[in-house]
């Protein structure tokens, strides 16, 4: 049993009491596709599917969108703190919004550090440590006698438990965070103090610095309030490195801070995406109808010329117009278990009932050829016509003189078919063409010492 069938027939009926059944499907594609069998029936069960699929895009949708919205627990508190991860998963980075001084909202990356917990490591790790902070304080400057930004102070040693404490230069030349406060017109010699905290273990390292004149770059005010920001973060977050969770600041520079977390868009994009889905399934059955209709013109145009030989056959043999025509019916419904279904027969084949229903040949011929919709066959549904008001002195002479026509319009369009798949394969060719130019040249270039 399908889902939603109830719903999806409700629907339907609702639609179709509005006259608007054809919405999804109309009769007249169906009733070309599908030859002797019940359309309205086929337009129903078609709606339907589409109806269908429609409800399953937008419960799909529905259900993303909760997902999304209700993945996880808010990344802020009441207290406007954040988590930290336990010891030994690294550190976490939130993407947060904040507002100072009545600015508009920026976003800001917020880096929190792992927890960290007591240990009875050997101090003689300091050695090590002292070196590795000797090369990672430089930043983006190249050694500690060309410093000309600002310093990358660690708080901690990578790979290590020991935690970095950094006491700012007396002369003032940078924050406790490392950011450079003050750009210098000639070199100056400065000294700025590590601790290395381990468990209890210190070491208080001093590293003397050469201060240059920077390159000229103007500082924008948003990455003045930035800089000024971010020292804050650091010092809230190296405040109390043991706590499960880091409060930050609410002032910065003397300005009053304010938090919050960024608007999440991905519900609205979830929903839109499948309300577009969803309005896209009816154009994609039209469509689909349309590339039905498409191969049924294609292979009621490659059936003609056989149609029109075994026309002729019959013709010769003193059978008459309509003794042909349903004989070829009744060959087509002995084979169509191995042919499979042929949409010209399947048209002859409602003619030939139209015929033993009692209705008159010429009616049935023209409107074979109206159902058809191709001119060919209008052209067949003409001969057939005239033949019955004229008598059958010039049938097989037209009818031969259409048979050689329908085959040359056969041989031109397999032609154009050929031409139109030699050139959809000129890319690949063309690709394995360049490969194997370049299988030749690349050793040769090689082999040159090129």
């Amino acid at each position: 049993m399908r889902l939603f069938s109830k719903i999806s027939e409700r629907i339907y009926d609702r639609l179709e009491a509005g006259g608007h059944e054809g919405f999804f499907v109309k009769k007249e594609q169906a009733g070309r596709l599908y030859v002797n069998e019940d359309i309205r029936a086929i337009v129903r069960e078609k709606g339907r599917t589409v109806i269908e699929r429609i409800i399953l895009i937008l419960i799909a949708t529905g259900v993303v969108c909760g997902l999304v919205v209700f993945r996880g627990v808010p990344v802020l508190d009441e207290n406007n703190a954040v988590a930290r991860l336990e010891v030994g998963e690294g550190d976490k980075t939130y993407d947060l919004e904040v507002s100072m001084a009545g600015q508009e909202r920026e976003k800001v990356s917020v880096v929190v550090t792992e927890r960290e917990l007591p240990s009875d490591r050997l101090p003689e790790l300091f050695d090590k440590a002292e070196a590795r902070l000797r090369q990672e304080i430089l930043g983006d400057n190249p050694s500690l006698d060309n410093v000309s930004s600002s310093l990358d102070l660690v708080k901690a040693i990578e790979g290590t438990k020991i935690r970095v404490s950094w006491e700012a230069d007396e002369e003032g030349f940078f924050s406790e965070t490392g950011r450079l406060r003050i750009a210098v017109s000639k070199p100056e010699d400065v000294t700025v103090y590590a601790t290395l905290h381990y468990f209890g273990n210190t070491r208080r390292i001093p590293i003397t610095l050469t201060i240059v004149p920077p390159p000229q770059i103007l500082e924008t005010d948003s990455e003045k309030r930035i800089g000024i920001l971010q020292d804050a973060v650091r010092e809230a977050d190296g405040s109390d490195p043991t706590s499960e969770r880091m409060t930050l600041p609410s002032q910065a520079g003397g300005e009053e801070v304010n938090w919050r977390e960024p608007a999440d868009t991905a519900p609205l994009a979830v929903g839109l995406l499948g309300l577009l889905l969803a309005v896209m399934v009816v154009p994609q059955a039209r469509s689909s109808l349309k590339d039905q209709e498409k191969k049924r013109r294609e292979q009621m145009e490659r059936d003609y010329p056989e149609i029109i030989s075994k026309l002729i056959l019959l013709l010769t043999a003193g059978e008459t117009c309509s003794g042909a025509w349903k004989r070829i019916c009744r060959d087509y419904l002995a084979a169509k278990p191995h042919m499979g279904r042929r949409f010209a027969y399947e048209e002859m084949l409602f003619s030939m009932r139209e015929l033993d229903l009692g209705r008159s040949e010429a009616a049935v011929y023209e409107s074979f050829g109206n159902r058809a919709g191709i001119l060919c066959y209008k052209r067949l549904s003409a001969l057939l016509s005239r033949n019955l008001r004229r008598g059958s002195r010039e049938i097989l002479t037209m009818l031969e003189l259409e048979s050689r026509e329908a085959y040359a319009a056969r041989f031109e369009a397999v032609r154009k078919k050929g031409e139109e798949t030699s050139t959809k394969l000129l890319v690949p060719m063309m690709g394995m063409l360049v490969i194997v130019i370049a299988i030749i040249i690349v050793p040769a270039f090689m082999g040159m010492g090129i």
